[in-house]
């Protein structure tokens, strides 16, 4: 990662990304333009958890726990700190860390709180995983799905009418146009191959038919929960704070090997990073820290570092498990990484780019 002129002299953007201007003063259009987030505020929060408490139902939440900082932090805050009745689950992709795992298993017991684990087929998901990743660049989009489906049909199946998400401001714009999450483009990608059945398909999405528009619908009329990110309406600590609270209150642990680590409850994000980066050219965390760099959480210096250390670290002979779970090679690799950006981006459903451009001016509505 280099420090000269093409990057801001204030975060660690640079002007090879699409959309990042540097101006005549070595500072980046988003550094200029920044304002430090405005929480909606906690009474906002405490109105949703009356409203939901009036519901009388088994469990007022449902949380989302991978095993990673911000999901414990929501269970931490939604159990012990608002004593609301919790249902925890976790989706289990095929790569879920040992730590994520002992920190699934310890949050839950401190908590105690009930969780369900929600697996797909091993084959099923290694086979979906394997075929998006050679066409497409990524298999993040897959997990996503999985995820929000399972998550949508635990909500419904037991009539919890809040899920408590753990998405933070900090982790907005990744500075990709690429719509993973669309299940028409992933659809439209799995159809490439003749092995996948429409059966096989429908089993994985759950709701095979589901849009944007029609979730929207489902959670008004109550059928889903409502997707809430708490972090959005609290002033919240720093992200090493976070970690402090979670350490001390729920006996989480994390990987000492680098600071700031997120997403290592997965194994398989530094090989989708690896490729993330020879496609796009830049990390997925340069704009996770170059917000934190904003809201001063972190030097730009610290900021470097961590992306050298990372870069250090990652090589393709890290990859080995990962690779053998999705049989492919280092030729494999070498060929995905050369996949060019935004090679589905018009496999786009008409109703979610229409949902897209509503929820851009109802942005607030979209947290």
């Amino acid at each position: 990662m280099n420090t000269d002129k093409n990057s801001c002299k204030k975060c660690i953007l640079n002007n090879q990304i699409k959309g990042v201007v540097i101006d005549n003063d070595g500072c980046c259009n988003y550094c200029k333009s920044f304002k430090p987030f405005e929480p909606y505020g906690e009474s906002e929060l405490l109105k949703i958890f009356r409203k939901t408490k009036k519901k009388k139902g088994i469990y007022d939440a449902l949380v989302p726990l991978s095993g990673g900082k911000d999901s414990t932090y929501v269970l931490f805050l939604a159990a012990k700190k608002y004593n609301l009745n919790v249902l925890t689950y976790t989706y289990d992709n095929g790569f879920v860390s040992d730590y994520a795992k002992q920190n699934i298993k310890t949050s839950v017991e401190t908590c105690k709180v009930d969780h369900i684990w929600v697996k797909h087929d091993e084959e099923l998901i290694y086979n979906l995983y394997n075929i998006v990743l050679k066409l497409s660049g990524e298999i993040c989009g897959v997990c996503g799905i999985g995820i929000e489906r399972t998550m949508l049909k635990i909500s419904e199946a037991y009539k919890i009418p809040l899920i408590l998400l753990g998405h933070s401001p900090t982790e907005e714009n990744s500075f990709t146009s690429e719509n993973i999450y669309d299940q028409y483009r992933l659809k439209t990608i799995l159809k490439k191959d003749k092995n996948i059945t429409q059966q096989m398909v429908n089993r994985f999405l759950i709701y095979p038919n589901l849009n944007y528009i029609k979730s929207y619908l489902f959670t008004k009329i109550g059928r889903f929960g409502k997707k809430v990110n708490i972090l959005y309406y609290l002033d919240n600590p720093t992200d090493k704070e976070i970690g402090k609270i979670i350490k001390e209150e729920m006996g989480w642990i994390e990987p000492s090997e680098t600071e700031y680590t997120r997403h290592f409850d997965c194994i398989a994000e530094p090989l989708t990073n690896y490729i993330r980066e020879k496609r796009f050219g830049y990390s997925r965390r340069l704009p996770q820290l170059s917000n934190m760099i904003r809201n001063n959480e972190i030097s730009r210096e610290q900021a470097f570092n961590i992306i050298w250390n990372d870069n250090e670290r990652i090589q393709v002979n890290s990859f080995n498990e990962v690779m053998e779970k999705l049989n492919i090679t280092e030729n494999d690799i070498e060929s995905i990484s050369k996949i060019p950006v935004n090679v589905f981006s018009g496999e786009v459903s008409f109703s979610n780019r229409v949902f897209a451009k509503v929820r851009k001016i109802l942005k607030r509505q979209a947290h």
